[in-house]
């Protein structure tokens, strides 16, 4: 479900009192709630690329003064993120621009990030999201905001190409070993160990499984990721 906090307060008294603790924030007295906020997520929850430095108002504190301190609020990101997000919190049609990490609910064992790999003298990666089964319209039009805001496709894909290429001498191993059906049961099983980590929608997993799925990598194609 998407809730706009913004719909949580609908009296004029609580809000002018919830724009007082904007005064409390910028003192620096609730640095304490926030470091146990910032420890509670190591991966940023906008990119789910780099590690958390910040706190994110989701609702940006210049327009929603009353929710600066509030900790529903507050979400652990990334620096890069924090700064390109900025004060955009909508669309351009006037929706939720981006995921809520405590409020919205992500489909927990169904695919909606994708990933497939073409092979043409080289290896290359490319992500994309898609509406699971049981996925709200309006959840799949957030989560692709925030996938082409923060052009998610093409770092993925760059990560993407650097995993491989760290797994490149362990798969032709494999390949030596047992040829294409040897990879492909390796890569699965990188997978499924990632996937217990990250969850099942994290870039990790998801290429993993995909490079295992493509006949033309597993029979030989892994050789592009080097020149």
């Amino acid at each position: 479900m998407v809730v706009n906090l913004s719909t949580v307060i609908k009296v004029d008294d609580t809000a002018e009192k919830l724009r007082s603790n904007y005064g409390i924030l910028r003192s620096g007295a609730l640095s304490e709630d926030g470091a146990q906020i910032l420890a509670r997520s190591r991966i940023c929850c906008l990119c789910g690329l780099r590690d958390t430095s910040e706190l994110d108002h989701y609702l940006p504190k210049q327009i929603f003064p009353e929710f600066a301190a509030y900790t529903v609020n507050l979400i652990p990101v990334c620096g890069d993120c924090n700064k390109q997000k900025d004060e955009h919190y909508r669309t351009d049609e006037g929706f939720p621009a981006f995921i809520h990490a405590y409020l919205d609910v992500l489909p927990k064992t169904e695919r909606f990030l994708v990933a497939d790999l073409s092979i043409e003298n080289a290896v290359l990666p490319s992500f994309q999201v898609v509406r699971a089964p049981g996925m709200s319209k309006s959840t799949y039009r957030i989560l692709s905001s925030q996938f082409d805001r923060f052009q998610l496709a093409t770092f993925y894909s760059e990560e993407a190409t650097e995993l491989l290429v760290e797994k490149h001498g362990a798969i032709i191993d494999y390949f030596d070993d047992g040829g294409a059906s040897t990879v492909k049961k390796y890569l699965n099983r990188e997978a499924r160990s990632i996937e217990q980590r990250f969850g099942l929608n994290h870039w990790k997993p998801v290429i993993l499984a995909a490079a295992a799925d493509s006949e033309d990598f597993c029979s030989g194609g892994f050789r592009f990721l080097v020149s």
